[in-house]
């Protein structure tokens, strides 16, 4: 996956990115509020140590040995003797473990400070703990570092920074917690996006469906809301409304059969698809009428003899058509009828046969399409989906050869190579492929090829 991939990716699912990050923050947020506050109390020793007779050695050996000293000091908050002196001296209501988990011993780099600090939910309690090691830590360094034959202690430590009563909690860090909600947050969402990108096996672009087929891609149908979802709505393209989208996808889909072969262009073709509701029959219906509108005579042969639609969307009749035939019962020009549309024949299914792939795959059949090679311009036949039957490919192979039709953001590439495995079995040709958008096209730069024609209209 490139850079671009990913930012199509993030782009494509940037509302459950932005939900992850936000709940996320929520959480955090959450979490922040329901926490205890702490507080913290402070206070720092200077720790000394005695040295020779020579002024300037005594400072030197003085400052040396304090160093070595300060830190065996700060291991000395973990002492749980320690502890009981200060819950003694401060009269809290803490255990021993409690101070000595409260209390925290810091020192600074080559320096002679000793810091402390003790943490609790009470402010005015860890002034009083905090208090108390100043008072105790003191005593017990005092007693360590006197001699057995008595004297003067060798090391004292001495209050430089008293404690203060804390008045701001140091923890939760609300606005800290809730940064890094948000910042995990987008990070799960788009860690989770694009896994489940790589999960999803439906095909989203040009490129990857090229790249499963092996065949170019010479068409493309943009998203057409009513056209393609509304029960009962029309589906052909109103080709004498103007410039719009999908009538130019159109027209671009008939140039591009002309370069399929330039010498020999397909004239006899099947309009297939993997699995239904893939737009196959309206893919047909409309590449006929731009074709037809561009001079030739077509005839739309309706071949989908388990679940016909082709007469419904141009709302004509189906009493008699391909069926009767193909079974002999009538002639070619008894049943081909006229459609509204100009320059466009329809050949009907007819009634429903029991055995639709023995028809299809006949001499009978055979012997029509090359008939109607020299009676039309283009035949343009509406076969069902390929992996469900067999009678797409059989009809591909009696042809110039199939378009495949893929529904992006729905078919998965699986389903198209699966279909392609169908039509290279059955030693049918794949001319090419038309994709039909599941959902709107974002508009990116550079990308204003729809607005331009939708512009034109008013101009």
């Amino acid at each position: 996956m490139d850079l671009r991939d990913l930012l199509s990716v993030l782009r494509a699912r940037w509302i459950a990115i932005v939900a992850a990050t936000l709940v996320g923050g929520v959480l955090a947020l959450g979490m922040s509020l329901l926490t205890t506050p702490q507080y913290r109390a402070q206070l720092q020793f200077y720790v000394t140590v005695a040295g020779g007779e020579n002024a300037a050695a005594a400072a030197y050996q003085g400052s040396l040995g304090a160093q070595q000293r300060v830190q065996s000091y700060a291991a000395l908050i973990g002492s749980t003797d320690i502890a009981r002196e200060v819950i003694a001296d401060s009269g809290t209501d803490l255990s021993a473990d409690e101070v000595v988990e409260s209390a925290e011993a810091s020192v600074g780099a080559e320096t002679v400070l000793l810091s402390i600090s003790v943490t609790d939910t009470d402010p005015q309690r860890a002034l009083e703990v905090a208090k108390s090691f100043g008072e105790v830590l003191p005593e017990v360094v005092s007693r360590l570092e006197t001699p057995e034959g008595g004297g003067p202690a060798l090391a004292k430590l001495t209050v430089v920074d008293p404690p203060s009563l804390p008045t701001a909690p140091v923890a939760p860090k609300t606005a800290l917690n809730v940064m890094i909600g948000l910042v995990l947050g987008m990070f799960i969402g788009i860690s989770s996006a694009v896994f489940i990108n790589a999960l999803d096996r439906r095909v989203k672009s040009v490129q990857q469906l090229e790249l499963v087929a092996g065949k170019p891609v010479v068409g493309s149908i943009p998203f057409r809301k009513k056209e393609d979802k509304e029960k009962g709505a029309e589906h052909i393209v109103p080709f004498r409304e103007g410039h719009s989208p999908a009538a130019e996808s159109f027209r671009r889909l008939r140039t591009n059969l002309e370069f399929l072969n330039v010498d020999n262009p397909p004239r006899v073709f099947v309009v297939t698809s993997s699995v239904a509701t893939e737009g196959k029959s309206e893919t047909a219906i409309n590449l006929s009428l731009a074709l037809a509108e561009a001079g030739n005579k077509v005839l739309l042969i309706e071949a989908d003899l388990r679940r016909p639609l082709v007469v419904s969307y141009l709302s004509m009749p189906d009493k008699v058509g391909l069926t009767n035939v193909l079974s002999g019962q009538a002639d070619f020009a008894d049943v081909v009828q006229e459609t509204r549309h100009k320059g466009v024949d329809l050949l009907a299914c007819g009634p429903l046969p029991p055995n639709p792939s023995e028809l299809l795959a006949s001499e009978t059949a055979r012997q029509l399409l090359a008939d109607l090679r020299a009676a039309y311009d283009f035949v343009i036949i509406d076969s069902p989906p390929l992996l469900p039957v067999t009678d797409g490919a059989v009809l591909a192979r009696i042809t110039d050869g199939a378009l495949l039709v893929v529904r992006t953001h729905r078919t998965t590439s699986d389903q198209v190579a699966q279909a392609v495995d169908n039509l290279e079995k059955a030693d049918a040709t794949l001319l090419g492929l038309i994709t039909v958008a599941n959902r709107p096209v974002t508009r990116r730069p550079g990308g204003r090829y729809d607005s331009y024609y939708y512009s034109s209209e008013s101009t």
